[in-house]
């Protein structure tokens, strides 16, 4: 198994990582959680996956995480033939789910219609194809063309700088919400959330459906979301900093300010982080990332995000496994050169309660020492605070419950672990807890003679937390 990094490296599943043995290898490689798009395939295909990610994860003893992304109130074009289209073309866009006409797009929502103006910008596939609005009527538009590119069916539609009316969660979310619960994944994507309502309607269908909720992740994708921000990350779990879509509400070059600014609070709020979209385009098609990728993926592990997610780069990418491997050299040469005056100042301010502060006092007590810190955990919490002072020691967490683990598999410089214990052992306190983390960690040598070992002891029951300084002999 390969050493991780800190920030977590998070791949999407698809038609290029479609077998058992490719996913073994992207866990071997680092991937701790893998993204499953509900755009993209059928129940009868994600099965499979999931059953892939399990079994090369209980192979590898390996804690791995699965993160569903529902589709939201997205737009897209209906059923056409693939077509060339080029500047200055003149585009028909009509009501409808299909059309065999050459420069007519159908469009299945009437609200698009309703939307659109004389002189909009439309965005086709995430941008590739723009068109400029000229007319406007209640089922058509007509528009120009202005560049040349290959249109394809059921790709995306965006209205530069608007958004359209429609409910935040559809028939077809609320079917894929169910299946996520039904097969226990962790983590569930939300698209196109606009407040922190959006995000409270999910978590209480989700209630109602388990007593063992799935964290709910927003993804920051557009205006409205950027304009409730805060209020968005309070609400939620994890944030997604999408950036493919962002782009097609903002201009590009607000993009780094939007990704700091979202990151920042995320941090503020001890929420994680993950930044998506375009990291390594490059290598869907070729072995090696250009350089601006490189210096990209750099600057989102100096923004002290949580998380990286690659999308096309493992879903249908030609290289999935030699991307896990350029990443993983970026991030390492990036943390080994982190700017110590960002995590200083992250820590400076954001300690208000006891917990809070054992968490940091941990932290900095163990980056004095050099000691590697183990901590045995019921609900994730003291995991996660130490995750938000951005540990710059190697930090063990061991739970006997294996959702707590994965929830922890997107938190930055924490390595979980599943403590198995015997079904009469079940309730063990955390003395034993931290004692049989320990023995796990030298049984496959991940602490050695010498190692100093600083050992966590947040107990929420009694409200004492205590620290033991030991070294392996």
């Amino acid at each position: 198994m390969a050493s991780p990094t800190r920030v977590k490296i998070i791949a999407t599943v698809g038609p290029a990582t479609n077998s058992y043995e490719i996913i073994k290898r992207l866990i071997s490689e680092g991937v701790s959680c893998f993204r499953i798009n509900y755009s993209h395939g059928e129940p009868k295909i994600w099965d499979e996956w999931i059953s892939y990610i399990r079994d090369a994860s209980t192979e590898l003893d390996t804690v791995v995480s699965i993160m569903g992304d529902l589709p939201g109130p997205q737009i897209r074009i209906g059923d056409i033939k693939p077509q060339e289209i080029h500047t200055k073309d003149k585009i028909f866009l009509v009501l409808g789910n299909s059309a065999s006409e050459e420069k007519t797009i159908p469009i299945p929502i009437k609200k698009v219609f309703e939307t659109l103006e004389i002189g909009d910008l439309v965005l086709l596939d995430d941008g590739k194809i723009m068109l400029r609005i000229e007319d406007v009527s209640e089922n058509q538009a007509v528009a120009t063309a202005l560049n040349d590119g290959v249109l394809l069916p059921h790709k995306t539609l965006v209205i530069h700088g608007k958004e359209i009316n429609l409910p935040s969660l559809t028939e077809r979310d609320v079917q894929y919400v169910k299946y996520s619960v039904n097969k226990d994944i962790t983590f569930l994507a939300l698209s196109y959330v606009k407040t922190s309502k959006d995000v409270e309607v999910v978590r209480d269908l989700v209630s109602r459906l388990t007593k063992n909720p799935l964290k709910l992740v927003a993804k920051i994708e557009t205006r409205s979301a950027v304009n409730n921000l805060r209020s968005i990350i309070e609400a939620s779990d994890a944030v997604i900093i999408a950036r493919g879509d962002l782009g097609m509400h903002y201009s590009l070059e607000e993009l780094p300010f939007l990704q700091k600014r979202i990151a920042y609070l995320s941090l503020k709020y001890g929420k994680p982080s993950i930044v998506a979209t375009q990291l390594l385009e490059t290598m869907v098609n070729y072995p090696r990332p250009s350089r601006s990728e490189v210096v990209d993926v750099m600057n989102a592990v100096m923004d002290l995000i949580d998380a990286l997610l690659l999308t096309n780069e493992t879903a249908v990418g030609k290289y999935p496994i030699e991307t896990i491997r350029w990443l993983k050299r970026i991030v390492r040469i990036a943390e080994a050169n982190i700017n110590k005056t960002s995590i200083e100042s992250i820590r400076s301010d954001s300690a208000s309660t006891l917990r809070e502060k054992y968490a940091l006092g941990l932290t900095l007590l163990a980056e004095h020492i050099n000691a590697k810190i183990l901590v045995y955990t019921k609900t994730g919490t003291i995991p996660s605070l130490i995750s938000r002072y951005r540990p710059q020691v190697d930090v063990y967490a061991g739970s006997t419950h294996h959702r707590i683990s994965e929830e922890l598999t997107i938190r930055y410089g924490i390595r979980p672990y599943k403590i198995k214990v015997v079904k009469e052992d079940k309730r063990i306190d955390y003395d034993k807890g931290v004692q049989l983390l320990y023995n796990l960690l030298r049984q496959i040598g991940e602490i050695e003679y010498g190692d100093i070992i600083a050992e966590a002891y947040g107990r929420k029951e009694t409200e004492i937390h205590s620290i033991k300084i030991r070294q392996v002999i």
